[in-house]
């Protein structure tokens, strides 16, 4: 967990977006990767007081060794802690994602689950999210952190994947942001934006990476879906909100029916054009 997830974390808990999170799981077993300096700055910045002592070893940072995240999350009032991993570090409990998950002592368990960097190592990446569905509470969070660019597992993430995933599960946004990474321990957040791209010189960065943190609404059945038409071709979902600091929750609902969208097809509008093409209507 790096500086600018922690500075996201700090300013949601700052701001009560995550005031109902009471237990939380971490996808992998994760360790704090940030200095003592760049910690003590961002709890200062939003004037939260921490046991400085649970911190010492990171004024050595990158030397020495490292701390499990669960100190950072008991210091925001988490103080049920559990992460998953196919190994046993830092008590972890064992799930495999590439397969189906059953337990039910943990299913619709947890107020928070995140995936800071772990599901792109799981080769059957759509049962290890439909698995964080699962395992978050109706009304919990999902925390999703994944690569744009500069990535080193499996997979990197467009953010029409977050949308997607959003847009077929009942799923409300609460935060999304890019994160622009200067160096292996340094990060910059920026609006979820593509637009800015075009002013970022890639040569000089060591990667993008993207963030979703959404809430659960219901606990229906999982649905896996497809990039444009997702589990039927009845319903187009289009993504309007207004920018601001934290993005208003944003709920999908059909906004078209298949007679406007062939009529605006026909007159020329890409979107729609793209869109029937891609479920196989003829327009």
């Amino acid at each position: 967990m790096k500086i600018g997830l922690i500075n996201i974390a700090l300013e949601l808990f700052a701001n009560k977006k995550l005031k109902t999170v009471s237990n939380m799981l971490d996808m992998g077993s994760k360790e704090l990767r940030v200095s003592y300096d760049q910690l003590d700055y961002a709890f200062k910045q939003v004037n939260f007081k921490f046991n400085k002592k649970k911190f010492e070893k990171l004024k050595i940072f990158p030397k020495g060794k490292r701390i499990s995240t669960k100190n950072f999350w008991s210091e925001v009032g988490i103080k049920d802690y559990k992460c998953s991993d196919i190994n046993d570090s830092h008590d972890s409990i064992f799930i495999d994602l590439n397969q189906p998950f059953s337990n039910k002592k943990y299913l619709n368990k947890f107020d928070l689950v995140c995936d800071f960097g772990n599901n792109e190592h799981v080769f059957n990446v759509g049962e290890a999210y439909k698995t964080m569905y699962n395992l978050a509470k109706k009304n919990g969070f999902i925390w999703i952190f994944q690569s744009v660019y500069g990535g080193n597992g499996f997979f990197n993430f467009d953010a029409s994947f977050f949308e997607g995933y959003a847009a077929a599960n009942n799923l409300s946004i609460v935060h999304a942001c890019y994160l622009v990474k200067l160096s292996n321990y340094d990060q910059i957040v920026i609006p979820c934006n593509k637009n800015l791209f075009n002013a970022i010189d890639l040569s000089k960065v060591k990667g993008i990476d993207i963030s979703y943190v959404f809430k659960k609404n219901s606990n229906k059945e999982f649905s896996y879906h497809y990039q444009y038409g997702l589990n039927n071709n009845q319903s187009l979902y289009l993504v309007t909100f207004l920018n601001s600091e934290y993005p208003p929750e944003k709920l999908y609902i059909p906004t078209k029916s298949i007679p406007e969208l062939k009529k605006k097809a026909r007159k020329g509008d890409t979107l729609s054009i793209e869109w029937l093409r891609s479920t196989g209507i003829k327009f």
